[in-house]
């Protein structure tokens, strides 16, 4: 196990964390679905933004200029932001952990609903210990997987239900600069219980990229992370706290705690090497400067709880989704935060 620096983010508002939105409907624009967590891309990004705004932007591209190439002495790498519940941090799935072929149907199609285990769970997993799932204490709609004792403590601190978060959809309605008609859209939005929030992990070089780092989530929790800041969205308060994040012994397989994007198409074809389980998931979006608009080009990456093959050189990659022609990088974070694992669980 290793000890890392950790940001426990609450949030005073709720949260929108977009995703594909869905087929829009006759009369509206269709709805906007939410995560349930902060990907370290976009947690990324955001401070990025921050920094351009707070400390410059040339200051930013020294910054990023380290991150350029081959080097390894990377300012800070992290995870991303994952739900917590008093003391208990919860972890992605690893999708190895599919259980055993005699297990009734049901059961499987549980096991691939959850989205989230606790530490402990998540340190068994990694490990290779064998797990019992048929009678697995499962909480907030079944997506998160905890110990018996956990959600004993979590119904005495939270609610009957154990639920940590709840997501809620919301009317927008957008008017049209020309036409002054209105168009009606939804948006699902997340609300963290009390006790409750989003956690991410972080390595830094130095002691003064610390500081810098937690005085741009200062200026971020007071504008806010995600979509609709606007409407304020996305505020939240932090504290920084230590966890050790479990790992098995060096061993062949990884499973990471943040998006991938390969270094090389050499390193592609070792993370697919053997008994491995993966999500793709597809980077879509706009950027925009001094009015003009434009789509960034799309790329996948690796999801967080995917299983990879270890790889000889450095994991990942920063990666520059800038349209054609325009003006300056658009850069997107694809550094694995890899933690060992051990064979398959039931």
């Amino acid at each position: 196990m290793g000890t890392h620096t950790v940001y426990r983010l609450t949030f005073k508002t709720q949260l929108h964390l977009g995703r594909a939105s869905g087929p829009a409907q006759q009369g509206n624009l269709g709805l906007e679905k939410t995560e349930t967590y902060v990907s370290a891309d976009t947690l990324f990004s955001a401070i990025c933004q921050t920094w351009a705004l707070f400390y410059g932007a040339e200051d930013l591209t020294d910054f990023l200029n380290c991150y350029i190439g081959d080097s390894t002495a990377l300012p800070f790498t992290l995870t991303s932001a994952f739900p917590f519940a008093y003391d208990v941090y919860f972890f992605p799935k690893p999708l190895t952990c599919r259980g055993s072929e005699d297990l009734a149907e049901k059961t499987k199609k549980k096991i691939k609903r959850v989205q989230f285990v606790s530490r402990s769970v998540f340190q068994d997993i990694t490990a290779g210990n064998l797990l019992e799932f048929k009678a697995a204490p499962l909480i907030n709609g079944e997506k998160v997987w905890v110990t018996p004792e956990e959600r004993k403590g979590l119904e005495r601190s939270i609610d009957a239900e154990s639920t940590i978060w709840k997501t809620d959809t919301r009317p927008r309605v957008r008017v049209g600069s020309q036409t002054a008609e209105s168009d009606i859209w939804h948006i699902e939005t997340v609300q963290f219980n009390t006790g409750c929030g989003l956690w991410f992990a972080v390595h830094f070089d130095s002691d003064e990229t610390q500081q810098k780092i937690e005085t741009l989530l200062r200026v971020l929790g007071d504008t806010g992370i995600g979509g609709e800041k606007n409407a304020g969205y996305g505020l939240f308060d932090f504290t920084p706290a230590t966890i050790e994040i479990p790992s098995a012994e060096a061993g062949n397989q990884f499973v990471t705690l943040s998006p991938i994007c390969p270094k090389s198409p050499g390193q592609l074809k070792q993370f697919l090497t053997g008994d491995v389980a993966y999500t793709l998931n597809s980077l879509t979006g706009w950027v925009s400067t001094s009015g003009t608009r434009s789509r960034r080009k799309q790329i996948s990456m690796f999801a967080e709880g995917s299983v990879l093959h270890v790889s000889d050189e450095p994991i990942g990659r920063l990666v520059d989704l800038k349209p054609d022609a325009w003006p300056h990088p658009v850069y997107r974070y694809g550094y694995a935060w890899p933690v060992g694992i051990k064979g398959t669980s039931e």
